[in-house]
């Protein structure tokens, strides 16, 4: 196993042809997430042997769909958290957002941050390495802001693949829910990634997630299926 980079940064594991990078989970959670870039069930456990080796707690995997996990679970990875996951086409003309929001250029990962540890329960937040992955999942993403004053109230980080659209992840800070801030960011999502080629929009989100009704009543379908995430641990 060749290891780049220094633990709790992002590392790069390699062994032959087989890739993988892993960060932190947050620093509330002490997991490691893993992104299998390429490579086998066999890999994928010496990576979490690894990680376990040098002190996390459990390594976890992506949201995956049942098609992609078969792989994890042959390397000894189980399930640990379930998401749902929301589908809605995007033909026709989109509602437009009631508040403000813009498409951020010079992006303050700080503040973002804060909104989203603020506005998440522990397991599910986000550290300033999760967001620009969230960012570069997809070839063309955006981060969209709203402001009150001053003050960053809320975003949201949508990308596109081919002809679907991705909403990765939408926060407002508590201070500033209860005012369509959420909707307005959902909305000005599905108007970008169709001015991007879209012509659908997906996410997903925690089952208990308020969230939930809220991307219904914009028009989204829960989906049969769901997403899981595996956790890999020797205890």
């Amino acid at each position: 196993m060749r290891v780049t980079g220094d633990w709790p940064g992002p590392l790069v594991l390699r062994h032959g042809w087989a890739k993988a990078e892993a960060r932190p989970w947050n620093a509330d959670i002490p997991d490691a997430s893993l992104r299998l870039i390429r490579g086998s069930a066999d890999f994928l456990t010496a990576c979490g042997d690894y990680l376990l080796g040098i002190g996390v707690s459990g390594v976890t995997s992506p949201p995956l769909p049942d098609v992609s996990s078969g792989l994890w679970l042959t390397a000894g990875y189980q399930p640990y958290q379930a998401l749902d996951l929301y589908s809605r086409d995007l033909v026709g003309s989109q509602p437009a957002p009631s508040h403000a929001v813009t498409i951020e250029g010079e992006r303050d990962w700080e503040h973002v941050e804060e909104i989203d540890h603020a506005a998440f329960p522990p397991l599910w937040r986000l550290d300033q390495d999760g967001l620009r992955e969230a960012m570069g999942a997809t070839p063309h993403a955006s981060l969209l802001l709203t402001h009150e004053e001053s003050r960053t109230t809320g975003f949201a980080i949508v990308g596109v693949g081919s002809i679907a659209g991705y909403l990765q992840r939408v926060a407002v800070h508590p201070d500033y829910t209860r005012q369509g801030i959420g909707r307005s960011l959902v909305r000005a999502s599905m108007r970008w990634a169709k001015r991007h080629g879209a012509r659908s929009m997906m996410l997903n989100t925690q089952p208990d997630n308020a969230a939930g009704r809220l991307y219904v009543s914009e028009g989204f379908e829960k989906m049969l299926d769901q997403l899981k995430v595996l956790r890999f641990s020797r205890r």
